[in-house]
């Protein structure tokens, strides 16, 4: 298979685990590449229609093909996005699955044990362990269905409550302390975490409004002001240029601003990125923050 050879056999089989656990339609690569060609031929052809209308056919041709790659691009940040958010959703229920397991481990077995956490209204989670014990009634073994939930989940915190459950099945002993402590640590590491969003929060938004609407907006402004009383045609002020000169230092000096504009709501998204714990959503805020500064940015030359 051609993605295979350009992306590797490993590869293609963790993000078809992602899919899996994202409960996609779209739940093996496949059918993900099919419904992402179908859609880049359906925004290929309203981009070149519409693409028409502005440049030369050459012109349309070349954008059609761009924007026939584009929902490949989409897709799959989205696929990468949504593991991620759902992964944070698991973790936030494994302290509950600990303490209800604390009450019931040591009395049952760990098949039993499974079963019982599979059918808990834990959201994700019961629906893994309803996989991982649907697996070990079909013949697989208690320690490979949990090393399953382990190796596709690609969770630290997630990984040391598995390999909790992998050892009190192994050795056999009581489990249910173990199993408390290690949910009051959660829980004590989701507080703590709380915290430092909250404390954190305003600066989150603040980055957010200044570079979508203020920055964009107040530069926007002086660059129409200037615009349009002419100051660049004032033989007064001419500093010894000419004409011409003062409206190519006009334009350099605008096209500077506005790649300032661009390049500070990218790196907003990088550090807003990096604030939720998770530098992929680097491109869910690029996606928006870019075209809304780029908009006020023009829109306030108009004022």
């Amino acid at each position: 298979m051609f993605f295979q050879q350009v992306f590797g056999k490993r590869k293609i089989k963790e993000f078809e685990e992602k899919l899996e656990l994202n409960n996609t339609k779209v739940n093996c690569i496949n059918k993900f590449i099919l419904f992402s060609i179908i859609a880049g031929i359906f925004v290929m052809i309203i981009g070149m229609v519409i693409a028409q209308y502005f440049f030369v056919i050459e012109k349309a041709i070349i954008v059609g093909i761009a924007l026939f790659f584009l929902p490949f691009l989409i897709n799959y940040l989205w696929q990468d996005v949504l593991f991620e958010k759902r992964k944070r959703q698991r973790e936030e229920s494994l302290a509950d699955v600990l303490l209800e397991a604390s009450i019931f481990c040591d009395e049952n077995s760990m098949t039993q044990t499974i079963k019982k956490i599979s059918e808990l209204e834990l959201g994700f989670v019961s629906m893994d362990f309803e996989k991982a014990y649907s697996e070990i009634c079909n013949g697989t073994s208690v320690e490979k269905a949990l090393k399953r939930i382990k190796k596709i989940n690609k969770s630290e915190t997630y990984s040391r409550v598995i390999d909790l459950f992998l050892q009190g099945y192994c050795s056999g002993v009581e489990m249910s302390e173990l199993f408390k402590e290690m949910a009051e640590d959660i829980m004590e590491n989701k507080a703590i975490i709380k915290e430092r969003q909250a404390v954190m929060l305003v600066t989150k938004y603040t980055l957010i409004i200044s570079s979508a609407l203020i920055v964009p907006s107040i530069l926007g402004l002086v660059i129409g002001l200037v615009s349009g009383l002419n100051f660049f045609t004032i033989d007064e002020i001419g500093l010894g240029l000419s004409l011409q000169e003062r409206k190519d230092l006009f334009f350099s000096a605008v096209t500077g601003v506005s790649i300032y504009v661009f390049e500070y709501a990218l790196l907003s998204s990088f550090f807003l990125g990096i604030y939720e714990g998770n530098k992929k959503q680097f491109w869910v805020y690029a996606i928006i923050l870019v075209p809304v500064a780029i908009t006020c940015f023009i829109f306030a030359q108009t004022l």
